[in-house]
């Protein structure tokens, strides 16, 4: 295939999003300034491949079942993401709280993994999410243990918006909050993503000490009830973190006794 076709079928694949996962190809074609008959061609041959399907009722294609084959494949070579599952389930087992695990990609965090409540499960997965790093716990932890010119950078590049009206905007004000981070090993984000949910966040290490990702664990405000369980709440989430990061190589003084 040619060099351009790869590129206008890879763009076709971006086209799909959250908000818009059917799209007809009158829509792509509009959307990536095409000619309709340039996107059908593309979409057949996409269809054929299982990268596309078109759903007979509506006319409307939607993501294949290759891009979840390919999806399975990617998540699976992720480390990370094989040494904390099992220590996402056994916290959810013990706190009955959703346990996410995500990484920073693209000035966001990115979802890696997570296993909800069983009290609230979703009827969607949080794979593959994307969400702000100055208004999530894991984002803050993150961002906590960057270097400045990173961190900089991803403020000027992402900007430091309201989701709520408890969001942090002031550079100032989250500079003073990535410090306490830092100091306390740990993060809180209480209603700045959504109104009604709060999170805990600690971050994993690998080898050479540098931050990986984090992990949260977060719910509705009355089931994490910060004002009485946040100590109970970030040692246990702490213990898990280190546990992972031992897992991924990282030994601190304390394992080495």
């Amino acid at each position: 295939m040619p060099t351009q076709s790869v590129t206008r079928a890879l763009a076709i694949l971006s086209c799909f999003t959250e908000e818009e996962p059917l799209l007809r190809g009158s829509d792509i074609a509009k959307k990536l300034d095409l000619t309709a008959s340039n996107v059908s061609r593309l979409l057949s041959t996409m269809e054929s491949l299982g990268f596309v399907e078109k759903d007979e009722f509506s006319g409307c294609y939607r993501l294949g079942p290759e891009i979840i084959s390919l999806s399975g494949i990617a998540l699976n070579n992720y480390e990370i993401r094989k040494q904390a599952l099992p220590e996402l389930h056994k916290l959810e087992q013990e706190l009955q709280l959703g346990a996410n695990l995500a990484i920073l990609n693209k000035g966001k965090m990115f979802y890696l993994a997570h296993v909800d409540s069983r009290k609230s499960p979703r009827m969607y997965t949080m794979v593959g999410y994307r969400n702000p790093l100055h208004c999530t716990g894991i984002g803050k932890v993150l961002l906590a243990h960057l270097e400045k010119d990173e961190l900089d950078s991803i403020i000027k590049q992402e900007g430091l918006y309201p989701l709520t009206q408890h969001t942090i905007t002031n550079k100032e004000d989250l500079l003073k909050e990535l410090e306490t981070v830092r100091n306390r090993g740990y993060a809180v984000e209480k209603e700045e993503l959504a109104l009604g949910r709060a999170c805990i966040a600690a971050p994993v290490r690998g080898r050479t000490g540098k931050v990986l990702g984090g992990v949260s664990i977060s719910g509705p405000l009355s089931e994490m009830n910060l004002e009485e369980r946040e100590q109970k709440l970030s040692r246990k989430l702490i213990e898990t973190t280190d546990l992972i990061s031992l897992k991924m190589g990282y030994i601190t003084v304390a394992n080495r006794l």
